[in-house]
């Protein structure tokens, strides 16, 4: 059993590095909104949700292609995203961190209710597939690595790396980090702060709606387990400690890879959630310990 498990191993590898990088994308929308904002969002994954359902509602019900869905995705989830800000969390300012997340909750529930009443809560879905499925083997193995799986690692890869560069070297990613540092002496620079906090949380929302539609081909594909990515995210981004960006990417790939092998050598269900969830202990346990060193965003 643990020679075929191992015989398994490479496969696994691709699965666990796709799964990697749709949870770094997720990861670095909650570290955007978080670092900016201060605001631990619990609805990133209803978000996520909500819009890759648009997504499908374009590109699976309606007929038209897979990219298309995603752009109506990106749009509805950085929608959702300034809405939450603008109207929730901007009239809560100054009030105690745990009320904000308390609205994030609720904005959960309401997106997860809505979603259920529009496309039903149990059934599941179509996949919205933006590229061919078929794929290539890799040299020298026997894997073969599908189109879609290969997409899904670029268009993370290059988002991660893009995020990147606009945090370092663009006016907006220089206004964000003031605003996550001091956004009190941000302000007395002439930084709007209300404005970027926003562009955080439209950004971090578009970042929930690509990482929902590029994990469809991968799960079974219903209201429920699209909000659930949340947790696999939260888990990546605790392990960069909510505040650094290069971390938590790291953190999403580990993430994915321990999610994965077991699966080569248990056939036992609720494996990979054990996993997750071991490694969400593991990862507060090192947030909150004494001394712990504060890292950057980027």
């Amino acid at each position: 059993m643990v020679l075929a498990g191992v015989s398994l191993l490479p496969g696994f590898t691709v699965i666990g590095i796709v799964l990697g990088g749709i949870y770094a994308l997720a990861a670095i929308g909650l570290v955007l909104i978080y670092r900016v904002s201060g605001v631990l969002n619990f609805a990133h994954g209803a978000v996520a949700m909500f819009s890759t359902f648009v997504a499908y509602q374009v590109s699976v019900k309606s007929g038209l292609p897979g990219w298309l869905g995603l752009i109506a995705a990106i749009a509805v989830g950085i929608g959702i995203g300034f809405i939450i800000e603008r109207f929730t969390m901007r009239p809560l300012t100054g009030r105690p961190a745990l009320t904000k997340v308390v609205v994030t909750i609720g904005w959960l529930l309401v997106l997860q209710t809505l979603a259920g009443r529009i496309w039903g809560q149990n059934a599941y879905h179509s996949p919205v597939r933006l590229v061919s499925k078929s794929g290539f083997r890799l040299i020298g193995t026997s894997v073969v690595v599908g189109y879609d799986q290969l997409t899904t690692v670029i268009v993370a890869v290059v988002l991660a790396l893009a995020t990147a560069a606009v945090l370092r070297f663009t006016t907006l990613g220089a206004s964000m980090r003031a605003v996550a540092d001091d956004p009190e002496s941000a302000r007395l620079w002439g930084i709007s702060v209300n404005r970027v906090t926003a562009a955080s949380w439209m950004v971090g929302s578009a970042m929930a709606a690509i990482a929902g539609v590029l994990i469809t081909p991968l799960i079974n594909f219903d209201t429920f387990s699209l909000t659930l990515v949340v947790i696999d995210a939260f888990t990546a981004a605790l392990i960069g400690r909510l505040t650094s960006l290069p971390y938590a990417v790291v953190g999403a790939g580990l993430l994915g890879l321990a999610q994965t092998y077991p699966r080569a050598f248990f056939n036992t269900s609720g494996v990979s959630e054990a996993v997750t969830f071991g490694l969400l202990l593991i990862a507060l346990a090192v947030l909150f310990r004494p001394g712990a060193r504060k890292l950057r965003m980027a």
